[in-house]
């Protein structure tokens, strides 16, 4: 599958917009992209059904876009659920894409998905006090 050198999938955090607006999440997004010399093409998020277990970006992965890679607010993204969402970076870089983590500053790809999984493992274990307060207040005003 042909991948677009320069065009990523963006996601901003759904259950962080009430601290930070999805304006200033997608801003912080595009300047650390553009960095690797990468454009947004297109966002979206996850709604408060799916957030969770991420089904929209699971779906976004199973159609094969002709992208470089995706790009997310943050890791803790992936931490919403009882343990952290690993398989889902594993099937993007098994299918050639590179994710990029702005809050965190960090690109998995291929080549380094190995190497990056302990860290992965660890960041919900050492951010857990953060993603529970995060969970408990989505969604109160």
């Amino acid at each position: 599958m042909k991948k677009l050198s320069d065009k990523v999938y963006c996601y901003p955090d759904t259950l962080q917009n009430k601290y930070l607006p999805q304006s200033w999440q997608i801003f912080i997004m595009k300047n650390f992209i553009e960095k690797y010399k990468k454009k947004i093409e297109f966002y979206t998020g996850e709604n408060h059904k799916s957030y969770h277990k991420m089904t929209t970006f699971q779906e976004k992965i199973n159609s094969n876009p002709e992208i470089h890679g995706f790009v997310f607010y943050s890791l803790l993204q992936f931490c919403y659920d009882k343990k952290i969402n690993t398989q889902l970076f594993k099937e993007s870089v098994n299918k050639g894409y590179t994710v990029y983590l702005a809050r965190e500053k960090v690109v998995i790809n291929k080549k380094n998905f190995l190497k990056k999984k302990n860290d992965l493992f660890f960041f919900k274990f050492t951010n857990s006090n953060l993603i529970e307060i995060i969970k408990k207040n989505f969604g109160k005003k």
